[in-house]
C-alpha cells in the first residue's frame, strides 16, 4: 500500500487550520469583546461625572429652595421688592415711592424738602455693585406731631419690603413745641432683571 502524502498533507491541514481560524476568531472575539469594554467603562466614567454633577446641582437646588422656603416662613424677613413689568432701575422705585406717599397721607404728616440719591456711596449694598439691585435714598423733611412721625416711621419700617433708615434727626418747631421737624433718610432697594 502505497501512502499518498498528498491526501494526508490535505488531512493534515484541515486539523491544523480548523485551530488556527478557531485561535483567530477567539483572538478577534476578544478584541471586540475587550474593546466593547473599554467603550462602556469609558460611557460608564462620563455617566458617572454626569450623574454626580446633577445631584450635586439637585443639592444645591434643595438647599436654595430651603433657605428660600424658610425665608417665607419667617415674618421678619424683609424682602426686595421686585416690580412686575419692564421698569429701569430709577422708575422701579415709583411703587415703593406711591407706598411712602399715602403711608404719609393717612399717617397725617407733612413732607417737604425731598431729594433722591440713586448712588449713595455710603449704603453697603450700592458698594457691593450687586448686578440687577438697585438703591435709593430718599432724603426729606417730615413735619407733624409726635405721634404722626411715629405713625409714618413705623409703617414704613414694617412694611414687606426692604427698607432701610440711614439718618433720622428729630427736633421740635420753636414756634410750637408739640411739633415735630425730622430730617430723614431712608433708602428704598429693587431687583430689577439684569
Amino acid at each position: 500500500m502505497q501512502i499518498n502524502y498528498q491526501d494526508l498533507l490535505k488531512e493534515q491541514a484541515v486539523f491544523i487550520a480548523l485551530p488556527i481560524l478557531l485561535i483567530v476568531a477567539f483572538v478577534a472575539g476578544l478584541g471586540y469583546t475587550g474593546n466593547q469594554s473599554f467603550v462602556n467603562i469609558k460611557k460608564f466614567n462620563e455617566n458617572s461625572a454626569q450623574v454626580e454633577t446633577l445631584t450635586q446641582k439637585k443639592a444645591d437646588l434643595e438647599r436654595q429652595l430651603a433657605r428660600q422656603q424658610k425665608e417665607e416662613a419667617d415674618p421678619n424677613t424683609k424682602k426686595i421688592f421686585a416690580p412686575e413689568g419692564g421698569f429701569g432701575a430709577d422708575a422701579s422705585f415709583a411703587p415703593l415711592f406711591d407706598n411712602m406717599l399715602t403711608i404719609a397721607k393717612t399717617s397725617g404728616i407733612k413732607i417737604r424738602s425731598v431729594d433722591y440719591n440713586y448712588s449713595p456711596e455710603q449704603d453697603p449694598v450700592f458698594a457691593a455693585k450687586i448686578d440687577g439691585i438697585n438703591v435709593c435714598e430718599f432724603s426729606a423733611t417730615i413735619v407733624g406731631k409726635y405721634s404722626e412721625i411715629q405713625t409714618f416711621l413705623k409703617a414704613m419700617l414694617s412694611e414687606n419690603y426692604l427698607v432701610n433708615m440711614a439718618e433720622l434727626e428729630i427736633v421740635s418747631w420753636q414756634r410750637d413745641k408739640s411739633v415735630l421737624i425730622a430730617n430723614i433718610k431712608l433708602r428704598f432697594y429693587t431687583k430689577t432683571k439684569v
